[in-house]
């Protein structure tokens, strides 16, 4: 008489519900309860105890639940080795065990921060409380070739989804500069591309499935409720554990990509028609040269241009050459003791590509600024001997070597539209005019670096996006037509040596703070890529920054919604937290999801 009805939306999977769908008593249920908590956990995470005579299929438990259930202590790291974490990482196999864990962690108040991948700089999914990661989950769900529409569980890598989608003849419409990230983390974080009439990759998602800990799992669209959609697509993690998603795909196509180099005077003069007439364009600008080096992408017939044959390649040696020569100088003016504490061998120079030449160069002195500056010529002088056309699959010709281990900062601001650039903020000490503020932002901070002497290695790069209706995206507008610039800043980590690390690092928060004080002088200001935002440990400088956020996202809608979806915090993290504190009233409304 206690069985409660069926909820096939949301599985009843609390350890009450486990007992009234075994016909337990109302006194065995009550004993349960009663018990302290240690005894609880202990039922939570045995799948091999049976309870009352009742076995444990009769419960609804499996082994690979009770597995998914216990979680693994993992020490984890993300690309740059700038963060870790070890902590207890579950990783459930079945959307089942997804909400039967989520329900059981927010029960129990146990944490469980959606990580995907692990990719961030700033390593945005980690939680030593404890972390869920959907890499078992990573299947094609359904394929709707005629409204190139593609439904894929989160925990695919879009490596993964790029080689599930070729049979079908479909491409996701952009990429970030690598293909490793789990789907879930890519759209959650707000990665993008560059094209200015193409948004960030959350914008081509149509439907959603989150878990959340409070109500359970929810199916939100592009069409229900758009608010709650839009909230919730960059959601930074924060309001339970996205799932799926249903993605807008493109036909597969090819791309012919055309590198060129420019002089900055160049860029300012052809930059509005450049970013008009070019589907995809990013510029690579080298502090303390006159050189830009200028990406550009566009939609082709032609095919493939065919590999390389593996004989050897007389235009890369050449490419190299300044590269490698300068290399071979600094090794040979490089005491013999710290040759080898350094790991130069100057007979394996010729095996080295470009992004491994770069990081031995900066291992001699990555903070002098001379040598940077020597580095920074010759890596022009690669771009101006690799200038040429090749053509590829979209999948393939927008990613890029990113290079070695290193600290980046990426921030995005408005530009306006395609058709009507914003004017630059005026500023007569100016070398060169720029035509708009987005280069005019570019010739600021070159100006900065270089009036200073910072020692800046290549490159500043610069991509573009159209704006995305996601309201916590950096590029949030509600104009489709406006137009964000992307910059980034990068200092590489070429050592293991702590003290040399932390001098890099030490560096790099003072060219943060280059780029934040030249930002502020914008019209919108700049506001950073959620997976390279770091928070600042001094109280003060945290408490400026909570503001900074709250002047360009609805922080307020975000922790009611978080709070109603999540009120116990499971999902969140201190990087979260601290972008976004909670009152200590907690005084929200409640948020429905119908």
């Amino acid at each position: 008489g206690l069985r409660r009805k069926a909820d096939h939306s949301h599985p009843p999977t609390s350890m009450a519900s486990f007992f009234l769908r075994s016909r337990f008593s109302k006194t065995t249920l009550r004993l349960f309860q009663a018990l302290p908590r240690r005894f609880k956990k202990c039922f939570y995470l045995s799948a091999g105890v049976a309870l009352a005579g009742g076995a444990v299929a009769q419960l609804g438990w499996s082994e690979a639940l009770a597995e998914a259930m216990k979680g693994k202590r993992m020490k984890i790291a993300n690309w740059s080795n700038t963060h870790s974490v070890e902590g207890v990482l579950y990783q459930p196999s079945s959307l089942e065990e997804l909400e039967q864990l989520v329900e059981h962690c927010h029960e129990n108040g146990i944490q469980l921060r959606p990580v995907g991948a692990g990719i961030s700089p700033n390593g945005i999914g980690f939680s030593e409380a404890g972390m869920v990661n959907l890499s078992k989950l990573n299947n094609l769900i359904s394929v709707d070739q005629q409204k190139c529409l593609v439904t894929v569980q989160s925990g695919m890598r879009v490596s993964e989804l790029v080689d599930a989608l070729k049979p079908y003849g479909l491409t996701l419409a952009n990429y970030a500069s690598i293909k490793e990230q789990e789907v879930g983390g890519l759209i959650q974080a707000g990665a993008h591309g560059t094209g200015a009439s193409i948004p960030p990759l959350d914008d081509t998602v149509t439907a959603m499935t989150i878990v959340t800990p409070a109500k359970g799992t929810l199916k939100v669209t592009k069409s229900h409720t758009p608010w709650v959609f839009n909230l919730l697509k960059v959601g930074l993690g924060s309001f339970g554990v996205v799932a799926d998603v249903t993605i807008q795909c493109v036909p597969m196509h090819n791309l012919e990509e055309h590198t060129f180099t420019a002089t900055r005077k160049e860029i300012a003069e052809n930059h509005s028609n450049w970013l008009k007439n070019n589907k995809h364009i990013r510029y690579m600008w080298i502090p303390y040269t006159d050189t830009v080096v200028v990406v550009t992408n566009n939609p082709t017939k032609k095919a493939k241009t065919p590999e390389s044959d593996g004989e050897v390649d007389e235009e890369e040696i050449a490419r190299m050459k300044p590269l490698r020569s300068l290399l071979k100088e600094c090794i040979k003016q490089t005491s013999e003791e710290r040759r080898e504490s350094l790991g130069l061998d100057a007979d394996l120079v010729e095996s080295l590509n470009f992004a491994e030449c770069r990081d031995w160069l900066l291992k001699v002195k990555s903070l002098d600024t001379k040598h940077v500056q020597s580095i920074n010529r010759a890596e022009a002088a690669f771009w101006r001997n690799s200038e040429g056309k090749v053509v590829g699959d979209s999948s393939e010709m927008l990613q890029f070597e990113c290079g070695g281990e290193q600290l980046v900062l990426e921030v995005a601001f408005p530009t306006g539209t395609l058709d009507n650039l914003e004017k630059p903020i005026p500023n007569p000490d100016r070398k060169i005019q720029p035509p708009s503020t987005d280069i005019g932002f570019v010739l600021d901070l070159l100006d900065d670096i270089e009036s200073k002497g910072f020692p800046a290695p290549a490159p500043i790069e610069q991509r573009w996006t159209q704006a995305s209706h996601s309201l916590m995206s950096p590029a949030f507008s509600n104009s489709k037509n406006d137009v964000f610039s992307w910059v980034g800043i990068v200092m590489y980590l070429p050592i293991r040596d702590p003290k040399v690390r932390k001098d890099i690092t030490d560096a790099f928060g003072v060219y943060s703070k280059s780029v934040r004080r030249i930002g502020a002088k914008m019209p919108a200001d700049i506001y950073p890529h959620w997976g390279k935002i770091e928070m600042p440990e001094n109280e003060k400088e945290k408490k400026m920054d909570q503001e900074w956020l709250k002047r360009r996202y609805p922080v307020d809608l975000f922790n009611m919604v978080r709070l109603s979806l999540d009120p116990k915090g499971i999902c969140a993290n201190k990087a979260v937290n601290e972008a976004f504190p909670l009152p200590n009233s907690r005084a929200y409304g409640q948020f429905s999801p119908e």
